[in-house]
Order: C-alpha cells, then structure tokens, then sequence
C-alpha cells in the first residue's frame, strides 16, 4: 500500500466554544491509503487535551510509511496486528491509518463497510445538532440556521446555562443533549438537576472535571434522592480503554470516539466491553470533515445517540460521503466507509 499524509485546514463557519476552548479552524489530517488501483481514507484531528499535534502525528507516521508501503492489505484485523508496534499507543495517529484501512479494505471486497460487518443503515438513531457557547442573539441564530432537527447537542458551562436552555426551549421541543466538557463544579450541577429536567435534557456529558471523582459522586446521590434519571456521559474522563472500568458507578455512558479507540477496528471491542461493563453509548465527535463522519456511521446502529454534524459546522468541503438529512443518516452507494475525497 503507498500510504500518503495530508494536512488539512477546517475553517468553521463560525467560531466553536465550549468551556474549555475556542475554534475558528480545525487542523486535520488525511490519511490515504493506495492498492490496486483503490483508495481508502481516514481522518484525525489535533488535540491538545490528549497532547496530540498535527506535527507529531505527522512525524510518527511519516516515519513509518516506508513499513505500511510494503504491506498488502487482505484483512483489517491482521493489519491491526502489524501497525501495533509500529504505532503503539499513538491511538491518534492509529485511527486516522485503521480508518483508511477500512475504507480501502471495504472498496476491495467492493462491499460498504456497515455490510462487511453485519451492522444495518435502519432503524438509526438520529444525529443532533451542536451548538457551541455564545451570546444569547448568537445562539439563537446558529438555532435558526437549523431548526427543526431531532435533537441538539448544546454546549454549556457558562454563567449564562439556564438562560440558553431557556431561550432555546421556547423554539423548539426537541431534546437536548448538554455537554459541559467539565466546566461545572459539583454544587453548580446540582443546583441546575430541576431545571435540567424541567427543560427536558435528555442527557449530560461531562458535567465536572475529568479527574473529580469526589464530585461525581456527590453528583449521583443527589440525582437519585431527587429521583433525576438523566443519563450522564463521560467523555474527558476517560482517555483509553483501560479507564473504562474506573467511569462505573460514576457514569451511565460513555461518548465513544475513534480517535480514543485507534480507529474502527478496536471500536469494535471497546464498544463491546462497554456494553458489557453496562454502559450507553453515543458517539459525539469533535468537528471533523465527511471522512471522519462516514467512518463513525459505519457503526451508528451500536450507539444509542450519534452527534456526526461536523461537515454542517465547516466551510470547506474535503469530499462526499454519508451526510445528514435532518439528523437522518444517508448513506452513499459507495463502498467501504462511502468516502471519495475531493478537495474543495
């Protein structure tokens, strides 16, 4: 395989704030993996939080692209056992090769990915839409750019939380999907659990911080002596597939990303410990282009709720693939994860 390594720029159509971070543009890279005259494509995106840059993943793979060239992709799972010593923990870096792998492998069996698995396109759950921190007028306006949908996925962790959902409810019935990234303490989230009920959330991810387990504790005993069912998610508190076990009890899911796995090859097994160990599950990505969202929907009928609405958040189009109608999920007649890249 000729393994080729692509920087990419996503101008967002608007800048994205949670409460950690502000993004005017998300920095990508595109793997790109050739055989037999057929191209398969993965995506990652630098993280900070996970101490993941564009410059190093770009060295860690560059410096293995002469191994990979002399390997012929036959099946996914051998592939995955020759890539871990040469990528070893770099789950980053790995996912954006795993998912290129994928694609290729599914365009070679001429046969879309979701397929080749035994997974279905029916009876989805639907994607929402994200909405990031801003002025009150501003919200409303990302809101009326896409009403309508199923559901929204909106960013809090501000002083102005209570009034977003508010504003927000009076224009929509929808469910809302909050996500905190840790930007609440323990006292501020219980004294929002009546009013998080009241304007019908249907689940919160990551309310405290990552590492405050003392917290979340607090946490649940006051949800269940206010008899608050909302289902909590982690995200930030766990990093890998070893940190899964410590979320139980403290958490009742877990946001599942291809880039914490190492791409869809170990989802699969992440996603099956998870159910084991108890959890829901959903997969609510960080912005990405087409590439990273057609490789997630290959796994959609696994999640509870998806949240792939990155390529509505950017300006730049870096190929087609499975989009969204509505929070609907439609799939190309394309092959493996149904990417063709075409850079626009």
């Amino acid at each position: 395989m000729k393994l080729r390594i692509l920087r990419v720029d996503l101008p967002l159509k608007h800048v994205f704030t949670t409460s950690s971070k502000s993004n005017s543009v998300v920095r990508t890279i595109i793997v790109e993996l050739e055989q037999d005259g057929l191209r398969g494509h993965g995506e990652v995106h630098e993280d900070v939080f996970y101490g993941e840059t564009i410059e190093s993943m770009v060295e860690l793979l560059e410096s293995c692209a002469e191994r990979i060239s002399r390997y012929a992709l036959a099946d996914t799972i051998a592939f995955g056992h020759f890539i871990d010593p040469i990528l070893g923990k770099n789950y980053f870096a790995r996912s954006a090769v795993d998912c290129a792998a994928c694609d290729l492998w599914g365009k070679l069996k001429d046969r879309p990915l979701y397929k080749i698995w035994g997974l279905s396109a029916d009876n989805l759950p639907y994607s929402s839409y994200s909405i990031g921190l801003d002025s009150l007028d501003r919200i409303a306006e990302r809101f009326d750019e896409m009403p309508d949908w199923p559901a929204y996925r909106i960013k809090l962790g501000d002083s102005s939380d209570m009034q977003i959902l508010e504003m927000l409810r009076k224009k929509t019935r929808a469910p809302f999907r909050v996500d905190v990234n840790g930007g609440w303490s323990v006292n501020t989230a219980i004294g929002y659990l009546e009013r998080l009920r009241e304007f019908g959330v249907e689940s919160i991810e990551q309310p405290l911080a990552p590492n405050d387990w003392n917290g979340m504790e607090k946490l649940r005993k006051a949800m269940e002596q206010m008899k608050i069912d909302i289902p909590i998610f982690a995200d930030e508190s766990w990093k890998t597939e070893d940190d899964m076990e410590r979320c139980v009890g403290f958490f009742d899911g877990l946001n599942i990303k291809l880039a914490k796995c190492g791409g869809l090859t170990l989802a699969r097994r992440v996603i099956d410990k998870a159910r084991k160990l108890g959890f829901k599950l959903t997969s609510a990505n960080s912005v990405e282009s087409t590439v990273g969202v057609s490789a997630v929907a290959q796994l959609a009928s696994l999640f509870d709720y998806i949240a792939v609405d990155g390529p509505l958040l950017i300006e730049k189009k870096v190929g087609v693939g499975v989009w969204l109608d509505k929070g609907k999920l439609i799939y190309p007649k394309e092959n493996g994860t149904g990417v063709r890249v075409t850079f626009r």
